[in-house]
């Protein structure tokens, strides 16, 4: 058996996730988030981790699992989504496995629009992206159902060895201040979507207008989601030209990721 582990704001990870899924066969997906909530001794064969690039690196909470997953699976992969590059997310990957004496088998980088506000896709990147997608997709799923390995070369460089991400966070940190979600109650129709993609349960409805807790994930997924484009991540707020979610996600398949599923 496999299980794939994934992370997923605003759909690319979640369609990577169920392209390898559907290509290997016999395989279950998994939220980060939900495992986290409720840790268990994974005792599949195959582990597979899918999950965003953040400022060139992996997301905090894909670290954090890493660094707690109960497993010693035969094979493990990582692919990374990215709108343009993968930083040191897979020689991180490869790094926080080794400090287990675990082995990461297989990395992988899969190209998809970018859902970053400052920096977006331009449209027609957006469509050839999408439009490559299958393609670059199939080719990674099936060297993952061949065991292909890429050890030897998912190494960090000395670059990324000594910095190249700090300064990422600092700007959407500081000068962005991301961490402060709002919404605007005027454009705000109490849908409740973007509790729903929360993939950390961030989100609840208090009188039928979104209420923002402090384990906010920065996935961007409230704000792109959300049909009325009511919702800031501080100075950000996505508009017709940066908002983003994968065309072939809804947002009820994201709101699986946060529980953990009964099948282990």
């Amino acid at each position: 058996m496999a299980v794939i582990f994934y992370l997923s704001g605003t759909g690319n990870s979640l369609y990577t996730a169920e392209s390898i899924a559907k290509e290997l066969g016999a395989c279950r997906l998994e939220g980060i988030t939900g495992y986290l909530k409720a840790p268990y001794e994974v005792q599949d064969e195959v582990v597979g981790i899918v999950c965003p690039v953040h400022c060139m690196a992996l997301p905090p909470v894909v670290e954090s699992f890493l660094q707690q997953v109960k497993m010693v699976p035969q094979y493990i992969f990582l692919v990374v989504t990215m709108g343009a590059m993968s930083g040191q997310a897979l020689g991180q990957g490869k790094e926080l496995l080794e400090q287990r004496e675990l082995r990461l088998s297989y990395g992988a980088q899969a190209a998809l629009p970018s859902n970053s506000i400052v920096f977006p896709s331009p449209a027609a990147r957006k469509e050839k992206l999408l439009r490559d997608a299958p393609s670059e997709l199939g080719l990674i799923a099936r060297n993952i159902k061949n065991r292909h390995d890429n050890y030897s070369h998912l190494s960090r460089s000395f670059l990324w060895q000594h910095g190249g991400t700090a300064v990422g966070w600092w700007v959407l940190e500081k000068m962005k201040n991301i961490g402060a979600l709002s919404c605007d109650a005027t454009k705000c129709v109490g849908c409740g979507i973007c509790a729903t993609v929360c993939p950390a349960g961030n989100i609840t409805l208090s009188e039928g207008k979104p209420a923002f807790g402090t384990e906010c994930l920065h996935c961007f997924g409230c704000a792109h989601w959300c049909p009325q484009t009511a919702i800031s991540l501080g100075s950000l707020k996505p508009d017709g030209k940066t908002r983003y979610t994968h065309p072939e996600i809804k947002p009820a398949e994201l709101a699986a990721q946060k529980e953990r599923k009964d099948e282990v």
